[in-house]
């Protein structure tokens, strides 16, 4: 839309004023025009408002047209002002002209009217355009921006010193160059064909583009070049004037921030940014997984409160968490049952942080969420296992133990009194298989519970452990790992005693049992005979054995250890033909140091 021009009309005669302001109003887009009758007047309506140009009739009491263009000039001396008088002369031309009036016209009829609206539009352009280039000189000279001239020869007649710091340089070694002096080929050819499209009728007034500087010393200086046509009249080009700003910086933030961008975008959880400056704090960044996890897309998300997610099964003590502590300008990490655009429920962990500018002003909230449906679920099936287990072991515990300690004690009594060795000691062995069993089945409970604060452990250092408390004869270990896990220690512990108890008992004391890496884990295998088919599908149950005289139970709590820290337990063939035991889904840390 076109500026509007603001004009005060001065004329003793009102039926001039309305004539005029309707021919201006016509002629002209956008124009305000404010009639006085009285050049006094005038002048205060001057000093209480701003105005773009001065339209004065020349024969007014109690000063003519001219002595109130000097009155006006002292006030506001790079105001365009117009004469336009009904008493005309050479002499007053000459003396207005003189005095430094912008146009002189002799009042007339339609023609008349129209010349003075289009001196009135001209006379503002050209005075604005004269502000706004005093306006930008300044600005270059504050910020010292290196500037050029080249002449239309296509050598350079002027650059500044910033120019010329630029460069490596000195300016008297500039001058007269021709920009090839510090670009390449490439460089000074794309300059021209910008500079062609700048002289060319449909082209553009300024050409903006990337430019290497190659200085006198040191490697080439990214620029933006800002190049337009010196002013001139006719077909005569007079030469080119450019200014360079020096982009090495924001190249390097650029490639930083298209880096950080990217890895917002790609993250493998949902990322979300809102700012709390606008009413309701509403997203204003939302990545593609977020996109992929709740079905709605960046047009339908940016814009709202991220609550649009929750549904009428939410919390709502999580959220009135997750509030009290935006309130507060504090973290905060929230478990929220929330809805995606189909309407099926997910589960949703939601870490929100606040991001402060310099003064320590929340600027913008950053969330993180992350889709743990699987593993409520699976806790929530744990913990119906865990109650099961739980009802189990205590009748195991209770309703058990207590008759089998008294069958022992009956037993060993009748031993010692009859003598009757041979068959009370089978009877005796068997007593104990049973409390073995007890024993184990009361593990397997205890084992099976979440693990709910697992701390970084050695790998390492837990492998030699287990081994230490196994009996394991004449049976070798070979440890090939040194990772941290998050785990608990006394379970995981277990977990390997159990592995290499299963390997003595299965494979003889003479296995060799290895320990290494996996990608997301670690495995044990060992060089025995493998797994026996008739059990290879039933093997992580309770009971199962394929070794006489075992309870069966040991792989079944190796099972419940790794489900309890969320994790897999495979069983497969070892390259040697043994078997291999490979858990997987571990969170690992930094490799501990040798």
């Amino acid at each position: 839309m076109p500026v509007a021009i603001d004009v005060l009309h001065v004329d003793d005669d009102p039926s001039v004023l309305d004539l005029t302001e309707a021919y201006l109003e016509r002629e002209l887009d956008a124009v305000a025009v404010t009639s006085v009758t009285d050049p006094g007047a005038a002048l205060e309506r001057l000093e209480a408002d701003s105005f773009d140009c001065v339209v004065s009739d020349y024969d007014m009491p109690p000063m003519d047209g001219l002595e109130f263009f000097d009155a006006l000039r002292e006030r506001r001396p790079q105001l365009p002002f117009v004469l336009y008088t009904g008493k005309g002369s050479e002499e007053i031309a000459s003396q207005a002209l003189n005095a430094g009036v912008t146009g002189y016209f002799q009042k007339g009829g339609p023609e008349q009217l129209r010349r003075l609206a289009n001196r009135v539009d001209q006379a503002v352009e050209e005075h604005r355009t004269k502000e706004i280039a005093e306006r930008y000189s300044t600005v270059i000279e504050a910020l010292g921006y290196p500037v050029y001239v080249v002449d239309e020869t296509g050598e350079f007649r002027f650059v500044n010193e910033p120019f010329a710091e630029l460069t490596g340089y000195d300016r008297e070694e500039i001058i007269g160059q021709t920009p090839g002096f510090i670009k390449d080929d490439a460089a000074v050819q794309e300059a021209e064909d910008r500079l062609g499209t700048i002289l060319s009728d449909s082209g553009p007034d300024v050409q903006h583009f990337g430019v290497d500087i190659v200085p006198k010393e040191g490697e080439p200086i990214p620029c933006r070049d800002h190049m337009a046509a010196l002013p001139y009249e006719g077909d005569y080009f007079d030469g080119s004037v450019g200014i360079l700003r020096d982009v090495s910086d924001e190249r390097e933030r650029r490639a930083e921030l298209e880096t950080k961008t990217r890895a917002l975008d790609e993250a493998p959880v949902g990322i979300t940014i809102t700012d709390p400056q606008q009413e309701d704090n509403p997203m204003v960044y939302v990545n593609d997984r977020f996109v992929e996890m709740t079905g709605y897309d960046r047009e339908e998300s940016i814009g709202v409160n991220c609550r649009f997610l929750q549904g009428p099964d939410t919390e709502e003590a999580s959220v009135q968490t997750l509030r009290d502590a935006i309130e507060a300008d504090e973290p905060i990490s929230v478990e929220l049952l929330n809805y995606r655009k189909d309407g099926t429920q997910f589960w949703n962990r939601v870490s929100v942080a606040p991001i402060t500018d310099a003064t320590g002003t929340v600027t913008h909230w950053v969330g993180f969420q992350e889709d743990i449906t699987a593993f409520k679920e699976r806790e929530d099936a744990l913990e119906r296992q865990n109650d099961r287990l739980d009802s189990f072991a205590s009748i195991v515990s209770h309703d058990l133990r207590n008759p089998l300690n008294v069958a022992q004690g009956r037993v060993q009594l009748a031993r010692d009194a009859s003598g009757d060795a041979e068959n009370l000691d089978a009877a005796l062995s068997a007593l104990e298989r049973m409390e073995s069993i007890v024993e184990r089945t009361l593990t397997l409970a205890r084992e099976g519970e979440t693990v709910g604060d697992p701390e970084p452990v050695a790998l390492a250092g837990v492998v030699e452990d287990s081994w230490s408390t196994v009996h394991t004869e004449s049976a070798t270990l070979s440890v090939e790992t040194d990772q941290e896990v998050l785990a608990d220690p006394d379970r995981l512990r277990s977990l390997f005693e159990n592995l290499m108890r299963n390997a003595v008992d299965h494979a003889g004391d003479d296995v060799s049992v290895r320990v290494g890496d996996l990608s997301d884990g670690f495995y044990v295998e060992d060089d025995g005979p493998g797994i026996e088919p008739d059990v290879a599908d039933s093997l992580f149950e309770p009971g199962e054995s394929g070794a006489a005289g075992n309870t069966g139970f040991g792989l079944a709590i190796v099972q419940q250890i790794a489900t309890a820290h969320g994790w897999t337990v495979e069983a497969t063939a070892s390259e040697a033909g043994g078997a291999r035991f490979e858990v997987r889904g571990v969170d690992k840390r930094t490799p501990v140091a040798p």
